[in-house]
């Protein structure tokens, strides 16, 4: 019997006689294109606000056809990385907070995140943005939060203002930290968690103690109290869960079932 012959790594057959692997294909040229520009932007190259070169510079730099430019340039504006600065040139763009949380949110809705989901992670990330404020708040924050916490007193009979008051101070909070992970980590829960509390501020008018909590979260990242700060934070956050039980909306069950009702 012949010894069976050897084939060189990686060729060990094809797919026509049952072999596991399939010819390798290479990327339309618009793809590599893009993702060579979409590199340069991520990795600083090209930094946020800065020209890039006309179609047809960028045809000669890469080989390719303008039509081929093209075709990667709108993937890119797709992706909110560039925009038009003007009518015949693109931009690189920073791309916005609420534009990626939209996202995200649209992606939690689809994959029915819970209040339960959701109330878990903002145990952590809400006590952790009232100890990072603690350091890093300046006094254009700390007037805005006392404007947020007049405004959350006057709307004790205004259920829509008081959900607007209670967003906002989260979100001043979160922006009092400079920190833009946080910020990205938390911001979708602005546009689904906190607009689903509306049947909780309807049916149970919390804004009493909704004002405590906001004012003892307030006065401790005032006198740089870190670990008071989290402590109220947490118990505002617990005060959301019971609010969400004892308003009677499923805790297991889709936040977006409760921001639209059937």
């Amino acid at each position: 019997m012949e010894p069976r012959q050897a084939h060189p790594p990686g060729m060990e057959g094809n797919p026509v006689n049952g072999a596991p692997f399939a010819p390798l294909k290479r990327p339309p040229a618009y793809l590599q294109v893009s993702e060579r520009i979409r590199a340069a932007i991520l990795g600083g190259q090209i930094p946020a606000g800065e020209l890039l070169p006309t179609e047809t510079e960028l045809a000669t730099q890469f080989g390719v056809t303008r039509s081929t430019v093209r075709e990667a340039i709108r993937l890119l504006e797709q992706g909110g990385l560039i925009g038009r600065a003007d009518r015949k040139r693109l931009a690189v763009r920073l791309p916005s907070l609420e534009s990626a949380s939209r996202s995200i949110s649209a992606a939690m809705q689809m994959h029915r995140v819970t209040f339960k989901d959701l109330w878990e992670i903002s145990m952590g990330l809400e006590p952790l943005a009232a100890r990072l404020a603690c350091a890093t708040i300046d006094a254009a924050h700390i007037a805005l939060l006392e404007a947020n916490l007049q405004r959350t007193r006057a709307a004790f009979d205004n259920d829509e203002e008081m959900l607007e008051a209670e967003i906002e101070f989260h979100d001043l909070v979160a922006r009092a930290t400079r920190n833009h992970a946080l910020l990205l980590a938390r911001e979708p829960l602005n546009l689904l968690f906190y607009p689903a509390y509306r049947p909780v501020i309807e049916r149970l008018k919390p804004g009493k103690r909704i004002l405590e909590s906001h004012q003892k979260i307030f006065e401790a990242i005032r006198r740089n109290d870190p670990d008071t700060a989290a402590e109220w934070a947490e118990k505002h956050m617990r005060d959301f869960r019971r609010g969400i039980l004892m308003a009677k909306l499923d805790f297991e069950g889709p936040v977006e079932a409760a921001r639209n009702p059937a």
